[in-house]
């Protein structure tokens, strides 16, 4: 079986993504004015690049640098399945820009094995096809980010990340706490901090031992577990707690407890 799609999330400009099942398909030569980075979730990807022939197996991560002439084909007979980004380079500059890096928009490596990121642009990607809170995709957008191209990118001038001050580190945390009902997003924070988005990230995890969008997410699964003991119902507690959906909200309790809202309430 083969299907494909391709989409853009409207509350991160400049990422394209695409999701796809392929098992005789093959890709003509191309190129891509992006940065192209993919996860390959089964099967094996091969790929003709830099004139050499390559195959990205099962669970390893594929980066095709900007202009690179490439193409793509079934590497084993089940074809593969895999999810890609492709990272516009004004975008990706633009991110940069706020931690004082000056980045290079290429990867060192066209096929990576690193089990840490792979799951971290796995579960970015996912993020930004379901329904997830903006606070999720801008933290996880940036974690990921900054690990792909300070392990295996081109990154000069790097800003020693200074940590925020305490105080403003439970300003924070007071602030999720205070309007944990709401999609907040890393804008909110990082004004209230008076720090960059990074560093807030670090100072919160080291203080905490979880970054921001954790914390919020915590947060509303607790505040729901208290109102489903309560009685009230599990499409109620859903739209009370800020959650887009019944599936975000029944994803995010199950990942938490181990069971949906429904069954905990039974």
């Amino acid at each position: 079986m083969e299907k494909s799609k391709i989409w853009k999330d409207k509350s991160v400009v400049g990422v394209e993504l695409l999701s796809a099942q392929y098992t005789k398909f093959e890709f003509a030569k191309h190129w891509h004015d992006e940065l192209a980075i993919g996860v390959i979730e089964d099967g094996a990807e091969g790929i003709l690049y830099g004139g050499q022939k390559l195959i990205v197996p099962k669970h390893h991560i594929v980066a095709i640098n900007p202009a690179e002439v490439h193409t793509g084909f079934p590497g084993v007979p089940s074809g593969w399945r895999y999810r890609m980004f492709y990272f516009d380079l004004a975008f990706l500059q633009q991110v940069f820009d706020k931690m004082s890096v000056h980045l290079e928009p290429v990867v060192n490596r066209t096929i990576i094995d690193d089990k840490r990121l792979f799951l971290g642009l796995l579960q970015l990607h996912q993020a930004m096809e379901q329904t997830s809170f903006t606070l999720t995709k801008e933290s996880l957008l940036l974690i990921t980010l900054e690990q792909v191209f300070t392990q295996y990118g081109e990154v000069s001038n790097p800003e020693r990340t200074t940590f925020i001050d305490t105080h403003n580190v439970f300003r924070a945390r007071d602030y999720l706490f205070d309007n944990w009902q709401e999609n907040i997003s890393l804008d909110e924070l990082e004004g209230l901090t008076n720090s960059t988005r990074f560093q807030l990230i670090k100072s919160f995890n080291s203080t905490f031992g979880l970054t921001p969008h954790q914390f919020l997410l915590q947060i509303k699964i607790q505040k729901a577990k208290s109102l489903l003991a309560k009685g009230m119902t599990c499409v109620d507690t859903a739209l009370f707690c800020g959650f887009y959906d019944q599936s975000h909200f029944n994803r995010n309790f199950k990942r938490a407890y181990g069971v949906s809202p429904s069954n905990y309430k039974c």
